[in-house]
């Protein structure tokens, strides 16, 4: 099996030194920064508990930051490598407040293995994984299913509204570049994939459409291939650079949605099963991601952070503290 590298990219939105130089940055047109964009929950120790103890095969740990780390890190550990953003975005993109210019240039890591897996820091590892899991014959695991964006909530949601418009973004340039039914025609076998289980039906009621109509995102850890990023950018040089000369969230953006889908497009991932891990909206319901949590009922979570008031966010938090600390006690090498 090749080597993988995990990635994971972090903010402590309570800094204030981050803070203020995030100030001197807003006021871009429909700017997206709101406070649960950057919103710490101190969860990150069992984030690094869940990969020493579910995937100890991993060759190295990204850990992409642009500020101090985490006092308890243990930054001497072997596999660990702390980088910041002057480590590997241009200086052209910098600052970057936004995900976005920050994960459309992660293929620029010094080091980074060909073959590695993207995480947001709310995405965690809950049982062992293996490298099948991810990767399989060299390329990304991974399930091809369409479904459109979703419009109608672009309506009277303001700043909200540019986490939908990102998508609309992202289908736009994929059907510029690629003919979707020669897509299909070129690995039908990946489109129309009894793996994809009931979803398969919806496949195939969208493939009467004449273009990419939008995809599925499961909002999980993510695997990419780094030739992906590279291919990306000689094509896609237009949007990723605007985008990432962009230091707020910005309804003009494109994000890494676009590297997966290019990855779709081409053919390049082994089919896999949709249900491979399980997503939680934080401000609909935070007792069943910690009872999710707590029962192990999936080898990988995203708990998606939303508009709670601070009282309701420290409840929740506690929670879900309390639901890690019972599957992931003990510190583990990544702690100091």
């Amino acid at each position: 099996m090749a080597e993988i590298d995990f990635v994971i990219a972090w903010v402590d939105g309570s800094d204030p030194d981050w803070q203020r130089r995030k100030a001197a940055c807003l006021g871009e047109r429909l700017s997206d920064d709101r406070e649960h964009r950057y919103r710490d929950w101190d969860l990150l120790r069992y984030w690094f508990r869940g990969v020493e103890a579910f995937s100890p095969w991993v060759r190295k740990v990204w850990f992409v930051c642009d500020q101090e780390p985490p006092r308890w890190l243990n930054a001497a550990h072997p596999r660990l490598r702390i980088a910041r953003h002057e480590d590997f975005i241009p200086e052209a993109y910098r600052p970057a407040f936004s995900a976005n210019p920050i994960e459309l240039n992660m293929h620029r890591l010094p080091g980074l293995a060909e073959r590695f897996v993207f995480f947001n820091d709310d995405m965690f590892l809950l049982k062992p994984a293996a490298e099948g899991d991810f990767f399989k014959n060299g390329l990304p695991v991974d399930a091809a299913l369409l479904n459109p964006v979703p419009t109608t909530d672009l309506r009277g949601r303001g700043r909200e509204a540019i986490v939908f418009t990102i998508p609309l973004n992202d289908v736009e340039v994929l059907n510029r570049d690629y003919d979707f039914r020669a897509c299909v025609k070129a690995h039908p076998l990946k489109w129309l994939n009894l793996r994809y289980g009931k979803s398969l039906l919806r496949n195939l009621a969208l493939m009467t459409w004449p273009r990419f109509v939008g995809f599925d995102e499961p909002h999980l850890p993510q695997p990419f291939l780094k030739a992906s990023f590279e291919a990306a950018w000689q094509q896609d040089f237009d949007v990723l650079d605007a985008t990432s000369r962009r230091a707020i969230r910005n309804d003009r953006d494109v994000n890494q949605w676009l590297i997966r889908q290019r990855q779709l497009a081409e053919g390049r991932f082994m089919p896999r099963s949709p249900k491979v891990g399980r997503v939680f909206d934080l401000d609909v319901d935070a007792a069943g991601a910690a009872e999710a949590i707590r029962g192990q009922s999936a080898k990988m979570i995203c708990v998606n952070d939303g508009a709670l008031e601070p009282e309701r966010f420290e409840a929740a938090r506690r929670q879900l503290q309390a639901a890690f600390e019972a599957i992931l006690p003990k510190p583990c090498g990544f702690e100091r």
